[in-house]
This record gives C-alpha cells, structure tokens and sequence, in this order.
C-alpha cells in the first residue's frame, strides 16, 4: 500500500486516507506520505501531511513529529489530521495523555540526486 501512495503522491495525487482494513489491532494509523522525495540532497520536504487513527476504546492523545505537538484529541476512537508541514528525516508518534507513546513511524526523506561521489583522491604523490 505505501507503494501506491507513495505513486500517488509523485503523480500529485492525493488518495483518500483509510485505516487498512487488515488491521485488527487494538489501535491503528494511515500515515501518508512517509517518504518525500526532493529534488536536491538536505532539502526540506514540504508535502501535506496527513494521517488517520482509529481506537477501540476511547483515548485521550496527541500527535508529535519530533517533540512538536500537532494536534490533540480528547476521549476519542478515532482522529483525522492533516497539514502542509516541511520536515526532515523525523519521527511521528501518536502519545497518550501520560507522554507514552501509542503509536510511531518514521518520515522520510529523499533526493533523486544522490551525493556526488569523489573519483579521485583529493592528493596524490605523483
């Protein structure tokens, strides 16, 4: 499934968030996109982030990336999310209401210009 959100993502466009249906979990999450690619190394992704969680029973939570709180939700079985953000390689947890996390995946980020590889010994003897 990443696969093809990720295709959707690159072709510009945007597919409709949905728990997977294979998830019998107490607690699931659709996280999209998890891989940005642009077009220069260390660059900023700037993409809409967005994310769905659904509960089987109700929860106080709240979505970090890195230690940045997004968004939170009270007594809740389930939360919708979604935002232009610019980020790095980082991390995305869902917390409970004591800071434990639930919930995490990690976001990443890549070029599709590789770092340039040296061919020569920047010195020589001869």
């Amino acid at each position: 499934m990443q696969e093809l959100v990720l295709l959707l993502v690159l072709n510009g466009v945007s597919a409709q968030l949905s728990v997977p249906p294979e998830c019998d979990a107490s607690l699931c999450w659709d996280v999209s996109p998890q891989i940005c690619i642009t077009e220069q190394q260390n660059q900023l992704c700037q993409t809409k982030l967005q994310l769905h969680w659904v509960s089987k029973v109700p929860l106080s939570t709240c979505l970090f990336i890195a230690d940045e709180k997004l968004q939170c939700w009270h007594d809740a079985t389930e939360g919708s999310w979604q935002q232009l953000l610019s980020w790095r390689n980082s991390g995305l947890t869902l917390r409970s209401a004591d800071n434990k996390i639930l919930l995490q995946t990690q976001l990443q980020v890549m070029s599709r210009k590789p770092a340039r590889r040296r061919l020569s010994s920047p010195w020589s003897i001869f």
